[in-house]
């Protein structure tokens, strides 16, 4: 065994802080759209909280919840679909708001939570019009994950509507 080959068996041996994945896909779907928050790994996320943010997104995204604001003709507020129990909380998002504030309790290994709202771009000639987003005019919007003693983790949305970050190891995140 030469040398370097010993010291990479050392080191592999030393307790590390692995880089564990949460994801944030957008759906565009009606009656509302879906944001789906994915815990991709075994472990269980605690106490964090989840931002996103639409404002540097490609479509002028913002979130349309009540008639005759700030979107086009349908609305939908911002609510809970699937694992109300996983969230603490969650800001209240009004009208043409761009930014979504989400505090969680926990976010067991592979588990997810769908939020609901309606989300419209400001672009007049948009791809689909402005109640009809395509997962691209979401590219450039980002998510920011709240960490214990860490700088925020952030994430971009890719034109395939997902945001993935990485995030240090498991336990609490915020």
């Amino acid at each position: 065994m030469t040398g370097r080959t010993f010291l990479t068996a050392l080191l592999s041996l030393l307790p590390s802080a692995a880089l564990a994945d949460l994801a944030v896909t957008f759906i565009e779907a009606s009656p509302s759209d879906l944001f789906i928050v994915e815990n991709l790994n075994d472990c269980e996320y605690y106490d964090f909280g989840l931002q996103i943010d639409l404002r540097s997104s490609a479509g002028g995204l913002l979130f349309d919840i009540s008639e005759g604001g700030a979107g086009a003709s349908v609305y939908e507020p911002f609510g809970i679909a699937e694992g109300r129990d996983s969230v603490r909380s969650f800001a209240p998002v009004t009208d043409g708001d761009r930014v979504a504030s989400i505090l969680f309790d926990r976010l067991e290994g592979r588990g997810r939570v769908i939020f609901t709202v309606d989300v419209d771009d400001t672009l007049p000639e948009g791809l689909y019009g402005q109640t009809v987003i395509d997962s691209s005019e979401i590219a450039g919007a980002m998510i920011v994950i709240t960490t214990v003693g860490q700088d925020p983790a952030t994430a971009v949305f890719l034109p395939d509507g997902r945001a993935t970050a990485q995030l240090q190891g498991c336990g609490p995140v915020s």
